[in-house]
């Protein structure tokens, strides 16, 4: 046997199905008949596709640690690649139209020339996951370690993964259903046959889990909340009834539901971590470390990962709302400044927003920093969505559950903790104040 020789094959296919929206670009740009600041990536016949690279970069970041990393996903000097993943061309998700705007951490407005928008696939959307290993004669010794890499895989294969852009804030999240791994041993002449006939394998690979929350490298919150009254995420692509009643935005939604982007929320929470930074007298530049920063070629990548919030519609009224400009001079009205917009209002006291962040590799004083993000988020110091100058966008804390150092604390009502030490907490949620100095 040689090391080049073929003396095996894993087989894996799956439904891979976007439970957030996705964006991977084709760096186009705008042009003259889509001005679009970014489009999303099509193949040929217009569909959109997710490239087997992206899947094969995220899968090769996540497992760059294995034992058999560089056998399976290959290196500059000694081993190809042995994975082989086909592009993806997904079938049912609509292209969506998202924007946003860059924010003056110091003022909270708008940056002049921040404006920006793109494309995405809606969530929902699926395609055909088709991945194939190929096992070769110098693997033959670690099979046995290769086996248990691929159980991992599929195992954050069916947890989920996140692709493309944006995926700090939300987007990009697929996982894969229907999972099916098989291994073609070719020292057996049965599987030689189940091969070459396309037959199913003899042996099959199950996904093995691991607990997220069991991460204690990570900071995990879930959290319920209620809205005080309403909020508004404004979307301006409006139905022509709207537009026959003068309304100029409406909430925005995903697919049935209201939605909470990510991109809000990354943006809420970067905002109020520069206003803590800034009573702490802290430099809010040390948070580029966690929450990111680019800057033209200068990068660095967030380590703050906020999931989008759908929000199902049952417990929420639309209402049309007319507002009029007001002159600040006068404090009259300005003429033909009527507006209308069509907030949301909850009509319960349920919990009907659930919010998930975390930090990956979290140091205790970023895991201190967060709590008082959800702090002030429970108590509605800060304001989710548009309109915040009259009252909307204020939500109330019901629940949540924090994970770190493979502790678990729970909150109930009026943010009481009912489960895990109250004082560990408060001292972790105190380290902020000693930013970089403890790990």
């Amino acid at each position: 046997m040689t090391d080049s020789q073929i003396i095996g094959r894993i087989k894996i296919t799956g439904d891979l199905v976007l439970e957030s929206p996705l964006l991977i670009g084709d760096g186009a740009g705008e042009t003259s008949d889509n001005f679009k600041d970014i489009h999303v990536l099509k193949n040929q016949d217009g569909v959109p596709f997710i490239p087997g690279t992206s899947i094969c970069g995220v899968l090769r970041e996540d497992f760059s640690g294995s034992e058999v990393f560089k056998k399976l996903f290959g290196d500059a000097e000694e081993f190809q690649s042995a994975i082989q993943i086909e592009d993806i061309a997904l079938s049912g998700g609509e292209i969506i139209s998202r924007d946003g705007v860059k924010i003056d951490g110091l003022t909270g407005t708008g940056v002049d020339g921040g404006k920006y928008d793109y494309e995405a696939v809606e969530r929902g959307a699926n395609g055909e996951l088709r991945m194939l290993i190929n096992l070769r004669g110098c693997h033959f010794s670690e099979i046995d370690k290769i086996k248990k890499t691929v159980a991992e895989i599929l195992g954050k294969l069916e947890n989920g993964i996140r692709l493309g852009a944006l995926t700090s804030k939300g987007f990009g999240l697929a996982k894969v259903k229907s999972l099916n791994a098989e291994f073609y041993d070719f020292t057996k002449k049965a599987d030689v046959i189940a091969w070459l006939t396309d037959k199913p394998a003899s042996d099959k690979i199950s996904p093995v889990t691991q607990n997220i929350s069991a991460d204690t490298k990570n900071f995990i919150v879930d959290a319920k909340f209620k809205f005080n009254s309403s909020f508004i995420i404004r979307n301006y692509e409006i139905t022509a009834e709207d537009k026959e009643k003068n309304i100029s935005a409406v909430s925005l939604k995903s697919l049935k539901d209201f939605v909470i982007p990510g991109t809000s929320l990354k943006g809420i929470f970067r905002h109020r971590a520069e206003y803590i930074f800034q009573k702490l007298r802290l430099n809010a530049n040390l948070l580029n470390n966690l929450m990111g920063y680019s800057e033209g070629e200068e990068k660095i990548k967030s380590r703050f990962i906020v999931s989008e919030s759908y929000i199902e519609p049952e417990n929420f009224s639309e209402v049309e709302h007319a507002r009029n400009k007001i002159d600040r001079f006068t404090g009259g009205t300005l003429l033909g400044a009527l507006f209308k917009t069509k907030p949301v209002y909850q009509k319960s006291d349920a919990p009907t927003l659930k919010i998930h962040f975390e930090i990956t590799d979290a140091k205790t004083f970023e895991a201190g920093l967060a709590i008082f993000l959800l702090r002030d988020l429970w108590l509605g110091k800060v304001a989710i969505g548009g309109e915040k100058c009259i009252g909307r966008g204020t939500v109330t804390g019901i629940s949540a559950e924090i994970n770190f150092n493979g502790v678990t604390y729970k909150l109930g009502e009026n943010g009481k903790i009912i489960d895990g030490n109250a004082d560990k907490l408060s001292k972790i949620a105190e380290s902020v104040k000693n930013w970089g100095e403890s790990k």
